[in-house]
């Protein structure tokens, strides 16, 4: 059993069910946002930011970001806030670290840095990008995914009820156009972008 740090009370994730519906040994490698990490994650160097994933049981997941970077990548490292999920993954033979997203130096660079759905819950995205630059060589990646806050279900949702209830720990949202606005302000460049969706519906 996992127990939320006291000293972390915006960490909600140990309190999330996890999605037992979702639990499988296999991978879902035709997922959209797995899909587009593989196409860059084969063989590198990863370091995966905020690897966890709210509740560490959903390591059970087949759409587990991290599961994924374990399997195909040529090494990858975690990285998140929760001490407890940390020492829970490593426990099961994931090798992760207990560090800031956005204040962390591991004296190293990496080929790849994953930050799967992890910006929009931090107090200071800009810190970030600056710990992001320090692993990086001119030939890294930073693969960044996050929800779309123009998403059709967000727009019905505050038409019905006047708002849209978010997660819990999100302190924002970013679209590609503020996004590459911060990303320029810390001089990356954003290469591309793409949109995805597991669900059927948003694909008519």
């Amino acid at each position: 059993m996992i127990e939320k740090n006291k000293k972390e009370k915006f960490l909600l994730g140990s309190q999330k069910k996890p999605k037992h519906g979702d639990f499988s040994s296999e991978i879902a490698i035709n997922d959209p946002k797995n899909k587009f990490i593989l196409n860059h994650i084969r063989n590198k160097e990863v370091l995966d930011i905020g690897c966890v994933n709210h509740n560490p049981l959903n390591h059970q997941s087949k759409y587990w970001l991290h599961k994924l970077l374990h399997k195909y990548s040529k090494n990858v490292l975690g990285l998140d806030l929760s001490k407890e999920g940390v020492e829970y993954l490593n426990s099961i033979g994931y090798k992760v670290i207990h560090a800031d997203a956005e204040n962390f130096d591991l004296n190293k660079t990496f080929d790849v840095i994953v930050a799967g759905d992890i910006i929009e819950h931090l107090n200071n995205p800009g810190e970030f990008l600056e710990s992001c630059k320090r692993h990086m060589d001119k030939n890294s990646k930073l693969l960044i995914t996050t929800p779309n806050p123009w998403y059709w279900k967000c727009f019905l949702k505050v038409f019905l009820f006047g708002f849209y209830e978010t997660n819990a720990e999100h302190t924002c949202w970013f679209d590609p156009i503020t996004l590459e606005q911060l990303l320029t302000r810390y001089n990356l460049k954003m290469l591309n972008f793409e949109y995805g969706s597991r669900y059927l519906i948003d694909k008519i």
